[in-house]
């Protein structure tokens, strides 16, 4: 089975709901996928997710979540729970989830660097958002 690693290792949220999309689209066509997230990434797997759109008034925030829902896309907390239990294998990033006392989701393993990197050079796809 072709390996893909997807690294969610920006702080803006927006850029997490494209990697967890792709992250379940690769699974669903038969890759084994793995997921790095780190930075604020790392929340969207945490006890205590914290999904705001970081950096946006909360008007805007508001008009972008009503525009979202009206196009039927899904919540962020929605598409991290698919993609656990559809199989992709989640790492957040340890010294990140350590820095900011958030404990992972069952089934969210805490890894580094090292791992990154040793997946990564096994793989077919490696992408970053």
């Amino acid at each position: 089975m072709p390996k893909a690693v997807v690294m969610l290792s920006d702080n803006d949220l927006a850029r997490a709901y494209h990697a967890l999309v792709i992250a379940l689209s690769a699974k669903a066509v038969g890759y084994e996928v793995y997921l790095f997230a780190t930075g604020l990434g790392a929340y969207i797997f945490s006890k205590k997710s914290k999904t705001r759109l970081v950096g946006l008034p909360f008007l805007a925030s508001l008009f972008i979540r009503w525009k979202l829902r009206g196009l039927g896309a899904r919540r962020l907390e929605d598409l991290a729970k698919d993609c656990l239990s559809s199989g992709v294998k989640v790492y957040v990033d340890e010294p990140v989830t350590k820095m900011l006392g958030l404990e992972p989701l069952p089934g969210v393993e805490m890894a580094g660097s090292l791992t990154f990197l040793a997946l990564a050079k096994e793989a077919e796809l490696v992408l970053t958002f």
